[in-house]
């Protein structure tokens, strides 16, 4: 399979010569998906290429986005996207461990497409290693990161393997952090969940539960899907 060193939406374009995770299906479902009433401030971790970064950019024309990525080869892309984006004034890369990132400011939204092969065979490449294995960064890392720079009435937004939601809702609920928002995601009707999309607030509240099926058969998409993610695709 022939991987695109450019990756090309309607309003913006994603180098990706460097960074080891491409632009995949998880990225674009969380920039899609990932929401918060009128945001100032917005913080991605493990922004790799910038995709999510650059998606909220667009969606939220108000709003400055802090991207933060440990990968030194990552960091190369996303900047370069940065500044060759109409939102380059509102986005800023940081190359440093997120646990490490000490701003002075609180977040309206924090998302993060996180690593996820938490003790599974690893990926063949070092560098897929490093962008998918949480051995960089634990769910309970970034929980707590999160509860640490998410403002009062924030919410943060995550994409995850569907088996291990009940792992990251857990560690969530025990710094005060409450499932408020869930979708899960299908490849077809038939298949099974693989993903799922949460979104937590400090704010106990009611459970809003979807589910999103992406294609009806390959190379067909769903009309959930096509409206979704509509602003971003030249074509679907």
């Amino acid at each position: 399979m022939t991987i695109m060193s450019e990756f090309k939406f309607k309003k913006f374009d994603i180098r990706q010569t460097n960074s080891a995770m491409k632009v995949g299906t998880d990225g674009v479902l969380l920039g899609a998906w990932a929401y918060a009433t009128q945001p100032n401030r917005i913080l991605d971790i493990g922004t790799g290429t910038g995709l999510v970064a650059m998606m909220l950019a667009q969606r939220f024309p108000n709003a400055h986005v802090d991207a933060v990525e440990i990968d030194d080869s990552a960091i190369i892309d996303a900047k370069y996207n940065f500044t060759n984006s109409s939102f380059s004034s509102r986005l800023i890369a940081h190359h440093l461990r997120i646990q490490s990132f000490e701003p002075k400011i609180k977040y309206d939204l924090i998302v993060s497409n996180p690593p996820y092969f938490e003790r599974s065979l690893k990926p063949e490449k070092e560098g897929r290693v490093a962008a998918r294995h949480d051995a960089l960064l634990s769910f309970k890392e970034l929980i707590d990161v999160v509860s640490r720079l998410l403002g009062p009435t924030g919410n943060c937004d995550f994409i995850i393997p569907a088996n291990r939601q009940e792992e990251l809702i857990t560690l969530a609920k025990k710094h005060k952090l409450y499932l408020s928002r869930k979708t899960t995601v299908r490849g077809q009707n038939e298949s099974p969940v693989k993903r799922v999309l949460l979104s937590f607030t400090q704010e106990d509240s009611p459970l809003s539960s979807t589910e999103l099926v992406i294609e009806k058969r390959r190379h067909e998409y769903t009309e959930a899907y096509i409206n979704l993610t509509k602003d971003f695709y030249l074509k679907m």
